[in-house]
């Protein structure tokens, strides 16, 4: 792997709030894992190099009209509020994404009506949903992959699931590596 692995994933500042109370960022910086893709359907078994990386929506909300100021964050792209409770559960996002291709997956869209993926986790006491792509870094090399965490939130009680269908990680690396979009269940 590359000195610069990283160029152009973002590491994120710590916040810190109006009395003055630092929340570091540091869990979310992004970090690189090698895992082997085993062999499938005449294709050969290959190791694949991931570059996890998290949004800004792993850790802050939507603003709203009664939020304090001083707990605005931005990144290059839009601003958003500071949310303690998204901070908190986001410290287990590195394990959950380093345990993805043991951990069920399921199609999920997005809010602009792309496809994306969703692994549920309820080791917090809530069911934490973990929103996820994978793109190709063909400029990193052949097997190098971005797992992208997009959104991280505790879903409403009582409310069905956000994903559809199952589709294993190892498929859609594979899919992934060779170009294909997994074609989702009827909605």
């Amino acid at each position: 792997m590359g000195t610069n692995w990283a160029a152009g994933l973002l590491r994120w500042k710590p916040h810190t709030d109006k009395e003055g109370v630092a929340y570091s960022l540091n869990h979310l910086h992004p970090f690189p894992m090698t895992l082997e893709l085993a062999a499938k359907g005449g294709l050969p078994a290959r190791m694949v190099q991931l570059h996890i990386a998290f949004s800004l929506h792993t850790f802050t909300r939507s603003i709203e009209e009664t939020d304090d100021p001083t707990d605005r964050y931005r990144d290059n792209r839009e601003v958003r509020t500071f949310c303690r409770d998204r901070y908190r559960l986001s410290t287990e996002l590195p394990t959950i994404a380093s345990e993805l291709p043991r951990r069920p997956c399921q199609f999920a869209t997005s809010k602009s009506g792309r496809i994306n993926y969703v692994t549920i986790d309820v080791s917090q006491g809530v069911r934490y949903g973990v929103f996820f792509d994978l793109m190709r870094r063909k400029e990193a090399g052949p097997d190098v992959i971005l797992l992208m965490v997009q959104s991280a939130y505790a879903l409403e009680s009582g409310k069905p699931d956000p994903g559809k269908g199952k589709i294993s990680f190892s498929a859609l690396l594979g899919m992934t590596l060779r170009g294909k979009t997994p074609k989702p269940p009827p909605r």
